[in-house]
């Protein structure tokens, strides 16, 4: 070693050099990396989502998700598979075991899908679950006098491909009510007229829809194309349109009649199956942008808002292009304020060290460890592939006292009480460099171990948490290359700048009693049995007192209002809902944005009329939090419509969490069997009762229905007179929706052309008058060939794993955790007395908690079982190495003990914590034993850990002070985007306040207690 720090010593400028190279190197690494909240990884969860216009529940079901859910179940690797039924809708989600490869589990199921058959007309979308997929910036189309239908062509032609043709982007949907239709309204009368029905029109329609290939000809040295029966290129020729529909000659041949004589051809949007709206506008059209996998969401959100700006001059008169949200800002905000944080702690750091040292360079040599550690780092995940995100961000600002550390160390050792000329100082601070770093190599790669069982982590905190574990070990390894290679050639050329040593206040007092209670414990080893078993009961105490949850609160400022109108509403009625709720949104002095969507959920392009979705945008200058808007929102929300199914409030990246990992709410309840029947009027109980229990903020019992229903069965004098079901069903169809006939080319658009009966309005009780045609040309009442029977709601088909299932979800009160509200649903569970077959589970985000606790916990466990290995190694001493364990194990409760004084949950994150506390403190540990063994041999005397004790106060405090004093800015807030560390940060800073006691006086306390009386009696008592 003393070679080697000859060699830097000599070859300093080439030293200085390349970490100035490095430097550079990692700051364009840093431009380099894209931006994003999360990490951008793959959940091993596939959507798969099929879309059939209208038809009925029980047609999907067997048709449709009955055989997707068994070839999906089939597909090797999956673990469980949920799935939901409604009218025109199959919504399967498919969840495979963590080991699988999410994409080529995703490729792998969507071949298997594409293979089967779907009805006519169906579109089914697969989505591999990832951030991704979900937008990054939402706009809108507003106008007061143009419908979103119309607003289409600008969209489609003028907006999509602009975005899309920006780097970056991957995807441009828009919500609205669809592209315009031709409608061609037949006249009742004149169809009888001409002894005509709806589906003769249509089918004359369709087979006159040209043009139609006829031949080549090659003439004058070209080649012509000859194309027949052109397609009308408008309403008006669509009108003139002859068809052989007049009436017939002996022979039965129609003659050519035109369009426009049977009904009114005209061009309107389609029918209203979503909807979109934004407050202070008549009509809106919502623009959602998605980012391509791993590209920098910042950079193509200022791209798309730099492109929305050029394309607000070509829009037509009276439509805007207006910002909804824009999720980039967050991003930037949050990673400024994790950027502050970093730079704060390590500025506090570095006073601290500059209180101890007394040098200014000295510091000043500690403090630039950090950026280039940091750059290093950056550098090597850049190389990876990886992205700078809240938990890369976030491990890196974990790790700044680490980083700190080696470099104090090594200064430290090589500056403290120097004395000769400058020869000689820097022979002495090579020397005592040479004794330290292999000390401190071994310590870092213990260190870096301590996080190697959290590659094993499952579920979503183990895709997200591995990004910032790997964060910190990149960080370790990096400053502890730094100080092998930068530290000891600043520690040498400081050694020659002769400075007097000063010793800061109170630190010959703080060493003289330090000592005097050390060999008083020493000497008294029995004392350590009172201190373990205070710290085990406070550490018990904590952790049943705790709440519990399952990731930090995070204020964002943007709300999602998921809600649900009464079984059966149109969706002209749920926006007449909304529009209710955009309101009272706006009345609330925190609010800047509100828009809505209407027959789509948050996360599905389409979904029942009855549901809809507000995304509310919050004033940055707010004056309260987020959580405080949801909960006066909420209020007024169920006071403005208090027959409301459902209605909840949630934060935009919450619900994609929830979403992306299969939680949905804080906590639910599955109620399985075999009868949906009965699993719906056992949810409804069940619901009620929890309701009545009053031990949750909220009770929402999952029922989708399709709503209401009315059947049409066919009577036996409708197979007398000749009308089959698939006759009766169309003609009903003509009547009450229409029949598609084609397409009309109208310049670059392609418009619909939909068929139908004009007619009155129609309620389900008058059906029974509607007139049918008979085979004979004559009409009759539909209630003479069938049976009408309204049905008040069809319920949404729910399978789990091919299971029937209903759910109920929970919102706990304010202040409880899930540990505690979970414990209260199962009090209630237990008391209703369910028949036999029917079975519950509880889910949501405690599952995950619970197994992420149990996981972390062995994880805990592991990483202090690993580290008695690895200590007993380096001590050669098991004696040592149980000691500094017991030592090191017992910072938790000061970790615990720190979250409960703050009334912060416990939860993963705080977890993390504890583990980090674990890879820092066992630095001192192993800094004290090594030291003596280098006193005292393989097996030192108590004396001599001891003494190794005494000369390690001094740097173990300045290091855990930096360490401590570090995370401040992080628990004080220096933004919203410091909220997910803040209880990592917490639970570090109280377990290392803690461990400074823990390895100065515990550890070499139980290390005497082993060693027998006559050698702690041995142990002398300093003078000073």
């Amino acid at each position: 070693m003393k070679r080697y720090l000859t060699f830097l010593w000599e070859n300093r400028f080439s030293v200085i050099l390349t970490g100035l190279l490095v430097l550079a190197a990692g700051w364009f690494a840093l431009r380099a990396m894209p931006e994003s909240v999360f990490p951008n990884v793959d959940f091993p969860k596939v959507a798969v989502l099929v879309n059939a216009g209208n038809l009925p529940v029980k047609f999907m079901e067997i048709e449709v998700t009955r055989p997707l859910e068994e070839a999906a179940k089939g597909e090797p690797g999956v673990r469980l598979v949920r799935s939901q039924t409604g009218n025109g809708l199959s919504k399967l989600h498919v969840y495979f075991d963590p080991k699988v490869n999410p994409e080529t589990a995703y490729l792998m199921l969507q071949a298997r899908l594409a293979h089967i058959p779907l009805p006519p007309g169906a579109r089914m979308s697969v989505r591999l679950m990832a951030p991704n997929i979900y937008p990054f910036a939402e706009y809108a189309l507003v106008s007061d006098r143009m419908n979103s239908s119309a607003m289409m062509p600008t969209f489609a032609f003028q907006i999509r491909p602009a975005l899309l043709s920006l780097p970056g982007v991957y995807r441009v949907d828009e919500t609205g009510r669809g592209w315009p239709e031709v409608h061609i309204a037949l006249d009742p009368l004149r169809l009888a007229q001409y002894h005509l029905d709806a589906q003769q029109v249509v089918g004359a329609l369709r087979a006159a829809q040209g043009p139609f290939f006829s031949g080549v000809l090659d003439v004058f040295h070209q080649q012509f194309i000859v194309a027949t029966t052109p397609r009308p290129i408008d309403t008006a020729r669509l009108a003139e349109l002859t068809l052989p529909l007049g009436p017939a000659n002996a022979q039965g041949e129609r003659t050519p009649l035109p369009l426009g004589t049977l009904g009114k051809v005209s061009v309107g949007p389609p029918p209203l199956l979503r909807d979109a709206a934004v407050a202070g506008y008549r009509h809106a059209m919502v623009i959602d942008v998605m980012a391509q996998a791993g590209a920098n969401e910042v950079a193509v959100a200022k791209a798309v808002q730099s492109r929305i700006t050029e394309l607000q001059a070509h829009l037509p008169s009276g439509v805007k292009l207006v910002p909804i949200y824009d999720l980039s800002h967050l991003i930037s905000t949050s990673l400024k304020d994790v950027w502050i944080a970093l730079g704060l702690g390590s500025v506090i750091a570095w006073l601290v060290v500059l209180a101890f040292l007394g040098r200014l360079d000295g510091a000043l040599a500690t403090l630039v460890v950090v950026p280039l550690s940091i750059a290093a780092t950056f550098l090597i995940l850049h190389a990876l592939g990886y992205s700078l995100n809240i938990m890369t961000l976030g491990g890196l600002t974990a790790a700044i006292g680490a980083l700190v550390d080696h470099a104090i160390v090594v200064v430290e050792r090589g500056l403290h009480g120097l004395h000769g000329d400058i020869e000689t100082r820097r022979r002495t601070a090579l020397r005592r460099a040479s004794e330290i770093l292999p000390i401190m190599t071994l310590a870092t790669l213990t260190s870096c171990l301590i996080f190697l069982p959290l590659v094993f982590l499952s579920g979503t905190l183990g895709l997200l948490f591995r990004h910032m574990a790997l964060a910190i070990v990149i960080a370790l390894v990096t400053s502890q290359l730094v100080a092998l290679f930068v530290t000891p050639v600043l520690a040498i050329w400081l050694a020659g700048r002769h400075r007097r040593h000063r010793r800061i206040f109170g630190e010959q007092w703080l060493h003289r009693h330090f000592s005097r209670s050390l060999i008083y414990g020493m000497r008294r080893p029995w004392l350590a049995i009172p201190v373990i078993v205070v710290l085990g009961v406070v550490g018990w105490y904590a952790v049943h007192t705790l709440p519990t949850a399952f990731l930090p609160r995070w204020d964002e400022g943007i709300i999602s209002v998921p809600f649900r109108t009464p079984v059966g509403s149109s969706v002209a009625e749920t926006t007449r809902v909304g529009r209710d709720f955009m309101r009272v949104a706006l009345a609330n002095p925190n609010v800047a944005r509100v828009s809505l969507m209407v027959g789509r959920g948050l996360n599905n392009p389409y979904s029942t009329p009855n549901k809809g979705a507000i995304s509310i945008v919050l004033k940055e200058n707010r004056k309260e939090s987020t959580e405080a808007v949801m909960g006066v929102l909420l209020r007024e929300f169920r006071q403005t419509a208090p027959n409301l199914l459902a209605v909840q409030t949630t934060q935009v990246m919450v619900n994609r969490l929830g979403d992306l990992s299969g939680a949905h709410a804080p906590l639910e309840v599955f109620l399985f069997g075999s009868d949906s029947t009965m699993l719906r009027d056992e949810g409804g109980r069940l619901a009620a009762s929890l309701r009545q229990s009053h031990a949750f903020q909220s009770v929402v019992f999952k029922s989708p229905s399709a709503g209401p229903e009315v059947e049409v069965t066919p009577s036996p004098l409708a197979a007398i007179y000749g009308v089959t079901p698939p006759v009766l069903a169309d003609q009903i169809k003509a009547r009450f929706w229409g029949r598609q006939a084609g397409f009309l080319l109208h310049g670059e658009q392609i418009l619909p052309i939909r068929v139908s009966l004009a007619g009155q309005a129609v309620t389900p009780a008058g059906m029974e008058t509607l007139p049918i045609r008979l085979p004979d040309g004559t009409y009759s009442p539909l209630s003479s060939i069938a049976n009408v029977h309204v049905q008040g709601a069809v319920p949404y088909v729910t399978h789990q794993n091919l299971v029937p299932y209903a759910y109920v979800w929970l919102q706990p009160k304010a202040g409880e955790g899930l540990a505690a509200a979970a414990q209260r649903a199962r009090s209630v569970v237990a008391a209703m007395h369910f028949p036999p077959d029917v079975t519950t589970v509880l889910g949501g985000y405690y599952r995950q908690q619970a197994q992420s606790f149990r996981e972390m916990a062995l994880i805990l466990a592991g990483a202090l079982a690993l580290l008695l290995v690895l200590l007993g190694f380096q001590f050669t001493s098991q004696r040592a190495a149980a000691s500094a364990l017991i030592a090191i194990a017992l910072a938790a409760p000061g970790a615990l003990l720190a979250l409960l004084l703050l009334g912060i949950d416990l939860d993963s994150t705080a977890f993390l914590g504890v583990l980090l506390v674990f890879a820092i403190a066992v630095n001192n540990v192993i800094l004290i034993f090594a030291r003596a063994r280098q006193l005292g041999g393989a097996r030192p005397r108590p004396a001599m850990v001891a003494l190794a004790a005494r000369s390690r106060l001094r740097p173990i405090l300045m290091t855990m002070l930096a360490d401590v004093l570090g995370f401040l800015p992080l628990i004080v807030g220096v933004g919203r985007g410091t909220d997910l560390l803040k209880p990592l940060a917490v639970a570090v800073m109280g377990g290392l306040l803690l461990s400074v006691f823990m390895s100065l006086w515990l550890a070499p306390v139980i290390y005497s207690a082993w060693a027998g009386k006559k050698a702690v009696e041995a142990v002398p008592v300093p003078d000073a």
